[in-house]
């Protein structure tokens, strides 16, 4: 395992995962489907290996996109998806500039994404992006961890990154059988992601819940689940 201890995640933090070992630990909120339609043309953006896609593939939603920046994972997703006999696409992607035509989509699916996003100025670079490629009554979900100081874990991880000098709520997430070092994680508060959509040109949530995840290591985390429009 390559160890890349930095200030920021790097490509190859994200490309040593291969196909089904990428990290995806979260299923979809019941709440987006108040919202997304069968006929919604979808983004799921840093998709790994496919797995929400393919939940909603089962679901009946046809016009399916799956975005990464890991290449095994969508290698493992187009094979998946032919043995299926799916529909659903896969590209291998980088979300600060995506490959797609302004109002390309009706929906764009961001679950446990932002986490992985350390520097703020790439949040917003990305999150103006996401606008960029939803139609004009275009929508935006997002399902990511939210910072959790109650929990002993976290608390001190978070101390640790501000030791580190990273960002507040940004830390270095090890492994947990060999202790080496993964990746960097960033926890959002609920300001931060309403402030994130309010620059990026999204109105205020149509809908916001604060819930508790369970993380790929088997941690217990506070997370953010919400729905946001462009109009």
């Amino acid at each position: 395992m390559i160890e890349t201890i930095g200030k920021t995640n790097t490509n190859s933090d994200w490309l040593k995962f291969e196909g089904t070992h990428i990290p995806s630990s979260l299923d979809l909120d019941q709440v987006i489907f108040e919202y997304l339609q069968k006929d919604s043309k979808i983004a799921d953006v840093g998709c790994g290996f496919g797995k929400t896609v393919f939940e909603l593939d089962k679901l009946g939603y046809k016009n399916l996109v799956g975005i990464d920046l890991n290449p095994s994972g969508i290698s493992y997703a187009k094979l998946e998806s032919a043995r299926l006999n799916s529909d659903s696409r896969f590209e291998v992607g980088d979300a600060k500039s995506l490959n797609f035509e302004n109002k390309t989509f009706d929906f764009v699916i961001a679950q446990a994404f932002w986490t992985t996003i350390i520097k703020g100025e790439d949040r917003l670079k990305i999150a103006k992006e996401f606008n960029r490629v939803l139609k004009t009554d275009g929508k935006i979900y997002i399902a990511d961890f939210g910072r959790t100081w109650n929990l002993s874990h976290y608390r001190k991880a978070y101390e640790n990154g501000v030791k580190d000098n990273l960002e507040l709520g940004t830390f270095k997430v090890y492994n947990k059988q060999t202790g080496e070092f993964m990746y960097l994680a960033h926890h959002h508060t609920r300001h931060e992601l309403f402030e994130l959509l309010k620059e990026s040109g999204f109105c205020k949530p149509l809908c916001y819940k604060s819930t508790m995840f369970t993380t790929q290591s088997g941690n217990k985390v506070r997370g953010h689940v919400l729905v946001a429009s462009k109009q």
